[in-house]
């Protein structure tokens, strides 16, 4: 009796932030459970994360972001990335490697496109998982040099996407999408697309009776990180706390202060943070899109406050706001008057609360990580079919 061929996925994942990790763990796993071999690639603290749970392997940064006072600084990335162009193929080659050796049947690329330019060489199909299909967009705003060099990157992003069998996007269906601005008119690209919900850990938000919170009731909840550039919102959060006494205020990030009020809480970690995402009042954070996805999925109103010049993460908060599920400060208007008025009109206006809940259960009915998983499983049985 023949042996049946193994289905090999490798997850080529963005090293950049926790968000393409979180997605990309919580197909891999519904991959693993169906029985797929599954090899997870990135660098850094996302490659620390994934090894925890996958065999997973070192590949080389694309690019690295740079930022300076809450604004993510496109001049300073490219200047800063401009040696990596020129190891881009060796990069691509690398990888390539990577995929002969595990014998990938499926490539799935998060966030990087080197892996969709390996794929295409040995002819492995690749889907690419992101919410950004339009690369222009972020150099519209910038001075005539950087919207020239803005040219060639968005021409690569196509290319890549068009060697791509599916594009996986991990949202609600128009007019519902949160990183619509960012999407591409392309029709051929458009044609590749398939909003699949928000791709969201079947354990997240489920209640573990484990993980003590060791915060009471009401709290508002703050997820900044550790970027340097984000400390602006750590120090006008502490200023706004003594303005509600009898509301906690639970800060997870880095940043230390010697000048912390009674109902102010600093954390560096939690293990899931989803337990307190699922039982905080509101949440204040950045718009990172797998956080505005998990915000939503838990059906919870949020004060959002984008990375000042990181032009998809301004969009998502505008489409967040337009959706009425957030409200949202720029770094400009940061002070503890505005941040309190935010928080105040988001606590007494219950439609915030309302309009979340119901794409909460959207995302619910949506299920998105069995509908990637299912999608990438058919194209690696097509693929070993043809070698069969």
């Amino acid at each position: 009796m023949t042996k049946r061929a193994k289905h090999k996925i490798y997850f080529s994942v963005c090293g950049e932030g926790y968000g393409h990790s979180s997605r990309d763990m919580a197909i891999a796993k519904v991959l693993k459970d169906a029985g797929a071999e599954v090899l997870m690639g990135s660098h850094g603290y996302v490659l620390d994360r994934l090894s925890r749970d996958f065999n997973a392997v070192e590949i080389e940064r694309e690019f690295k972001m740079v930022g300076d006072n809450g604004a993510f600084d496109i001049k300073a990335t490219v200047i800063h990335n401009k040696g990596q162009v020129f190891r881009f193929l060796k990069i691509i080659s690398k990888e390539r490697k990577v995929m002969e050796k595990f014998g990938a049947t499926c490539v799935v690329a998060d966030g990087r496109t080197a892996a969709a330019f390996a794929a295409f060489q040995l002819s492995i199909p690749c889907i690419i998982i992101g919410n950004q299909t339009q690369g222009d967009a972020f150099f519209k705003n910038e001075d005539f040099l950087l919207r020239i060099i803005g040219k060639p990157l968005g021409a690569a992003l196509t290319a890549c996407l068009m060697l791509s069998e599916e594009i996986l996007i991990p949202d609600f269906p128009p007019p519902h999408t949160v990183c619509l601005p960012t999407l591409t008119n392309n029709r051929q690209i458009m044609g590749k697309q398939h909003f699949i919900g928000p791709v969201i850990s079947g354990t997240f938000g489920k209640t573990n009776k484990s993980v003590r919170l060791g915060v009471k009731r009401p709290f508002v909840l703050t997820l900044i990180g550790g970027h340097s550039f984000r400390r602006p919102i750590f120090d006008n959060v502490i200023k706004t706390a003594p303005n509600f006494p009898k509301i906690a205020f639970l800060i997870f990030t880095k940043f230390k202060s010697n000048h912390i009020p009674p109902n102010v809480i600093v954390r560096e970690f939690a293990d899931d943070i989803s337990q307190y995402m699922k039982e905080a009042e509101l949440i204040i954070t950045q718009a990172g899109h797998s956080t505005a996805m998990e915000i939503l999925t838990l059906g919870k109103p949020a004060l959002i406050i984008p990375d000042q010049g990181q032009v998809e993460q301004e969009c998502n908060a505008m489409r967040m706001s337009e959706l009425g599920v957030a409200e949202v400060l720029d770094y400009g208007h940061l002070g503890p008057q505005n941040i309190s008025e935010k928080i105040d009109l988001l606590l007494r206006n219950k439609k915030y609360l309302e309009n979340a809940k119901k794409y909460s259960k959207m995302a619910k009915k949506m299920n998105g990580v069995k509908k990637a998983a299912k999608i990438i499983l058919n194209h690696s049985q097509l693929y070993l079919d043809s070698k069969a």
